[in-house]
């Protein structure tokens, strides 16, 4: 089931925030990069228009496609002060 795109970033970084709990050694993650498989479709929805997606659960989801969808996120650190 496809699901609007904020919430699934939403999602996808609460996986790279628990995965950084999990590791008690005070390793923080300062850089994620992923690219993952996604289905897509735009819908019309409130006068306006909403992209839905979710990532492929199974590789042979995306099979008929002749180029699969991709979505590449990266997460970095950024600074929520001004430098002095």
């Amino acid at each position: 089931m496809l699901r609007d795109l904020a919430t699934v970033l939403e999602d996808l970084h609460r996986g790279i925030q628990a995965a950084a709990d999990r590791v008690h050694s005070g390793v923080r993650i300062t850089h994620a990069e992923m690219t993952l498989p996604v289905d897509t479709t735009l819908v019309l929805k409130d006068g306006g228009c909403v992209l839905l997606a979710d990532v492929a659960r199974n590789p042979a989801d995306a099979q008929w496609q002749a180029s699969p969808s991709r979505l590449t996120l990266v997460w970095d650190e950024v600074p929520t002060e001004a430098l002095p």
